[in-house]
């Protein structure tokens, strides 16, 4: 376990949208020592990295002395100091992240961070694409509803890309620093996954994360939408929400869209 004055692993969570990444998020920021942040700007710094070692980096090296270790360097105190900012405020020792599209730079943080853990928040892309179907998400610079929340094969098309980025993500990045959470297990055996979670964070086992909805929700973005919902108990309603919301047609296109996401993810059976 890490002690004060020592400086703690970071938490990064990640995964498609709508798969209880804000749900895990409030549960782990009510443990005693963990601080999860939602959305910074984590995402946008390690792609900046990203861009600069793939783009500049030679140049900044030969020309300004700016080595890739130093830049890298220089990016992961930026991140630490955002999120440990927060961890600090509320005198907490490990500070994270929940970003969905933090999935999508996984890799760039292990390396950025080499201590650094990750969990994958995964669930049933039927469910996904329903959920989605639900919002009226536009995209900013136009101003129409994405793609993604009116066509169900474009949903599962979207569902399925990024689950697909985070299976190749737990593949590069090991079972030592990642772990794949499905919403299923969360909802339906909260303290069971809170346990099995704690084992891989190497922190305190306590039920207090699971009241999570006793403190005032701290909730940012989009995760405001969900306000009533969290502040509920726990329930597993959700769960294969597609029987009912989804029409035969739209299901056979989730399948046609998403199927080899589905079957590795264990939601689809030959």
């Amino acid at each position: 376990m890490t002690k004060i004055g020592e400086v703690a692993p970071l938490i990064f969570i990640g995964g498609a949208p709508r798969s209880g990444l804000t749900l895990l998020r409030l549960i782990l920021d009510a443990h005693p020592t963990i601080s999860i942040c939602p959305d910074t700007g984590v995402l946008s710094l390690a792609l900046a990295q990203r861009d600069f070692a793939l783009t500049l980096g030679e140049l900044h090296r030969d020309h300004l002395n700016l080595s890739p270790e130093r830049v890298s360097a220089n990016f992961a105190a930026a991140i630490r100091s955002i999120l440990g900012a927060r961890a600090a405020r509320d005198g907490k020792l490990r500070p994270g992240e929940k970003s969905a599209m933090n999935v999508l730079v996984f890799a760039d943080l292990a390396s950025i961070f080499p201590d650094a853990q990750f969990i994958h928040c995964v669930r049933d892309g039927r469910d996904v694409v329903a959920s989605l179907l639900e919002r009226r998400w536009k995209d900013p610079r136009t101003g129409k509803v994405f793609d993604y929340c009116q066509d169900a094969g474009a949903a599962a098309r979207y569902w399925a890309g990024l689950a697909e980025i985070g299976l190749r993500a737990e593949q590069a990045i090991g079972s030592a620093r990642i772990r794949r959470v499905k919403y299923e297990d969360l909802v339906r055996d909260p303290r069971k996954s809170l346990s099995t979670l704690s084992d891989f964070l190497a922190v305190e086992k306590t039920d207090q994360p699971l009241r999570f909805q006793e403190r005032a929700l701290d909730l940012a973005g989009m995760e405001k939408e969900e306000r009533s919902r969290l502040s509920a108990p726990i329930s597993e309603a959700a769960v294969g929400r597609w029987r009912r919301d989804l029409t035969q047609r739209q299901q056979s296109e989730v399948i046609a869209a998403a199927g080899p996401a589905l079957r590795a993810l264990g939601y689809l059976l030959d």
